[in-house]
């Protein structure tokens, strides 16, 4: 279990907004609750939904906006898993399609949370909260996404997926899915510094200079430490209360690891 700081810690120096940056925040949380309100059914949907919420996030807050960056590199990937669904590669076309949808559902849920006043998950909270950080690239925005995505939301939306389509447990077929998953977020995760280097060229913080040494980035992509996760969750399903203990905890590691990223882009 990762140990550190504790979660009352102050949060990074960010940005101050003005009254009319405010406004326009207060306009965008409407327009991202008003999304966000109904859930997708279906891959397409997740889609249509990443792509609205772009045009939102983008015209209310910004294109440096940090869920901004991250999910515009979540709509990439989400097409990329669509455009292979008939070529074959994936075993279990329905745990794939359920997964794709029940794991985007954690994430929308998350920013609804936030635009409707609620709270999120902490590990989404710290990129919610520094979002307009003016010493954050977009490349760390994204990774920090993709940490809050993959190292908290995967494991459940598993479990989730497993659930309601009736399995007994996830096995060797989902399994097989899930690292073919995995091979399309590495694909567009290698392809991420050079594609957000463009807005900043000869900018390259400590972040990002861990992640070109690292092809697959496996400590922010710990997947396969999600999949175990998965089987510990799965297990304590009938037992309600220590299943819920275990995600808060989950969320808690999360959190701080997020937090440290952020934090290394800061500095430099």
């Amino acid at each position: 279990m990762i140990t550190g700081p504790s979660d009352a810690e102050e949060p990074m120096t960010a940005t101050i907004d003005t009254p009319s940056d405010e406004g326009a925040a207060a306009a965008g949380r409407a327009r991202v609750a008003e999304l966000l309100a109904t859930p997708p059914e279906t891959i397409d949907g997740v889609i249509a939904h990443q792509e609205r919420l772009q045009e939102i996030l983008e015209s209310e807050y910004g294109p440096g906006d940090g869920v901004a960056s991250f999910n515009r590199l979540y709509l990439r990937i989400t097409r990329g898993i669509r455009d292979q669904l008939d070529d074959d590669l994936f075993a279990d076309r329905d745990f794939l399609v359920r997964l794709d949808v029940e794991f985007a559902r954690r994430y929308f849920r998350a920013l609804h949370a936030e635009a409707t006043g609620g709270t999120p998950p902490r590990s989404w909270g710290v990129l919610l909260e520094r979002r307009r950080h003016e010493r954050i690239s977009p490349v760390e925005y994204a990774v920090v996404g993709v940490n809050a995505h993959v190292n908290f939301d995967l494991a459940p939306a598993v479990v989730r997926t497993c659930t309601v389509l009736g399995r007994s447990a996830p096995g060797p077929a989902e399994r097989a899915d899930y690292r073919a998953v995995n091979d399309v977020f590495s694909l567009h995760m290698v392809r991420l510094l050079d594609d957000f280097d463009q807005t900043a060229p000869g900018e390259i913080s400590l972040t990002e200079q861990l992640l070109g040494c690292v092809a697959d980035v496996p400590v922010v992509l710990a997947r396969d430490v999600a999949w175990r996760q998965a089987l510990e969750l799965w297990e304590l399903r009938s037992r309600p209360m220590e299943y819920e203990n275990e995600v808060a905890a989950l969320d808690r590691r999360t959190a701080l690891l997020g937090r440290g990223l952020l934090t290394l882009g800061a500095l430099t």
